[in-house]
């Protein structure tokens, strides 16, 4: 199950969820690299999750 089937109607949960996994990513990302976070885990982990305009 893909975590958009299982939050399909709790986005905000999603984006909490992810949120959380960011920042795990990020602390051991820091660990392996001199205690340097990488700046761009908002676009990886939460941004895909808001729906996209159509143009």
């Amino acid at each position: 199950m893909t975590l958009l089937a299982r939050y399909r109607d709790r986005r905000t949960e999603l984006k909490a969820h992810l949120a959380t996994l960011r920042e795990e990513a990020a602390d051991q990302l820091a660990a392996l690299d001199s205690g340097h976070r990488p700046a761009d885990l908002e676009d990886r982990f939460i941004a895909w999750v808001e729906p996209r305009a159509e143009g």
